[in-house]
């Protein structure tokens, strides 16, 4: 390469350097929301032609890197993790060179910070997620003082301070010392707000499929209201026919309010359009949590077994090979239970709750009451008559301590859905009261469930003793998500 030519590049490259710019315009936009819906053929496309016409319009690697970051967390493929957060450093480069009266300079370096922390968790690099975090919330903040009123970037510090929330109370010390501040209530208030936005400014239109989807976790999985659940069941049921992950969503919350025959309907539906999107291999688990809660056991482990030979990830294998195990012993077959309970102990990892739960059954080495099983499944499905029966038609002879309290619980659990409040109050009690000292969550959970009652009565005394009864305990499964419920409860009632 002569001297002319190499100095040709250099001046280029500096000159597009010096031209770099955001230009977030219809393709950009276009592209975004293909992104967020999980058409990621679609959104290259666009980005390509978009590199064609401004080859130095900074959305390009900002938008690349949000289908890496989504890939990486969809796949949980740690291989792919490392060969794509390669990008990360490059990009962070090119922003960079933003001035700093720019909007959208601190925003993206915020939010590429924000997403490599999410998908580090997935791999238990916690050290440098934190420092990650840490980063993300600096940018964010400072952008929020000199931008106040930039809708993308009050979005991110929306997700931040819930996230920031969701920290445990033990850890609350760490937060101070790094001065990180922020609750659930005040992130839900600000996605409410950017979601406000993206309906009545068309400038902001692209936004809100996004914020629907960060809405719609918060008030499934942190704060559940029926009201609220309710509103985003029907914008859902509009929003979500082109978009996997409102799709996702849609089928996830109609799951979690025991919608189970809905949620059936809307895998049907999905099944027409799933060639558009990229592979979500965990709706096939959760296609086959439908068709076992409903006691469907031949379908359920046609749905297990997709997801197990076609995921490649971390969670949710070792509860599959349960799953399949409990759906044997419901046919009645003994031997293919314990089959397959033998390999959960040898595939998968125990970073999510039903994971853990799974391998403490295995490890017990003790066969389950098949009635709770279906019990169990019944109620998580919806089907609370059906569950009821099960639980009132069981043979109690035999059962142990442990069975026995989880029958109470399930008692409780199903009179409290069907609307039956006061037994559910005297079946929540007794499960405290027997359950206290035990490592299972039914006793956390039942206080959680009683602070909610008293707080819906209005009986906000009574909903504090219980929400800090939740906390006070201490059991080995779904602590984390129950005692998450219960501050976040004590939180919205201090305010």
């Amino acid at each position: 390469m002569s001297k002319l030519t190499l100095t040709a590049i250099i001046l280029i490259l500096f000159i597009q350097a010096l031209h770099s710019q955001v230009d977030l315009n219809e393709n950009c936009t276009s592209a975004y929301s293909d992104i967020i819906a999980l058409r990621f053929n679609d959104a290259r496309l666009r980005l390509a032609q978009e590199k064609a016409v401004h080859p130095t319009n900074l959305m390009i690697p900002y938008l690349e890197n949000y289908m890496d970051f989504l890939t990486v967390f969809i796949n949980e493929d740690e291989d792919e993790f490392n060969y794509l957060e390669e990008n990360k450093s490059g990009r962070i480069d090119l922003i960079k060179k933003l001035d700093d009266s720019s909007r959208f300079r601190n925003y993206m370096l915020g939010n590429i910070h924000l997403q490599w922390a999410v998908a580090r968790i997935k791999f238990k690099q916690y050290v440098t997620a934190a420092l990650e975090i840490n980063k993300a919330y600096r940018l964010l903040e400072k952008n929020a003082e000199h931008f106040p009123g930039f809708v993308p970037n009050n979005i991110s510090l929306g997700v931040l301070h819930i996230m920031i929330g969701m920290v445990p109370e033990k850890y609350h010390w760490l937060l101070d010392i790094i001065s990180m501040k922020g609750s659930v209530e005040q992130g839900r208030e600000e996605l409410y707000s950017a979601l406000k936005m993206s309906d009545e400014n068309e400038i902001y239109k692209y936004l809100h499929d996004e914020t629907l989807f960060y809405l719609g976790f918060v008030e499934i999985n942190i704060q559940p209201n029926p009201e609220k659940i309710s509103k985003l069941i029907f914008e859902l049921e509009q929003a979500s026919s082109n978009n996997l992950l409102l799709s996702y969503l849609h089928i996830n919350i109609l799951m979690k309010t025991g919608n189970n025959g809905k949620a059936l309907l809307a895998f049907q539906q999905l099944e027409e359009s799933k060639a558009n999107y990229i592979p979500f291999h965990y709706l096939d688990y959760l296609q086959a949590e439908c068709h076992l809660r409903d006691l469907n056991t031949n379908r359920a482990l046609k749905e297990y077994d997709l997801f197990l030979i076609n995921f490649n990830g971390r969670n949710y294998i070792k509860d599959a090979w349960r799953k399949k195990a409990w759906a044997y012993l419901i046919d009645g077959n003994t031997e293919s239970y314990l089959n397959k309970m033998a390999k959960v102990g040898k595939v998968g990892f125990d970073d999510v709750d039903v994971d853990q739960e799974a391998e403490r059954e295995a490890e017990s080495g003790q066969i389950p009451n098949v009635d709770l099983i279906k019990a169990r499944l019944l109620f998580d499905g919806g089907y609370y008559h059906r569950a009821d029966s099960v639980v009132i038609n069981m043979d109690t002879t035999s059962l142990t301590k442990e069975m026995d309290l989880e029958r109470i619980y399930r008692k409780a659990r199903i009179a409290h859905k069907s609307g039956n409040i006061e037994s559910s109050k005297t079946f929540y009690l007794r499960t405290i009261e027997q359950g206290s000292e035990m490592k299972r969550y039914f006793a956390g959970n039942s206080a959680l469930k009683l602070g909610e009652i008293y707080e819906n009565e209005k009986n906000f005394t009574t909903a504090l003793f219980y929400y800090n009864l939740c906390l006070d305990l201490d059991f080995d499964e779904y602590e984390n998500s129950i005692h998450t419920k219960a501050q976040a409860a004590l939180d919205r009632l201090s305010n």
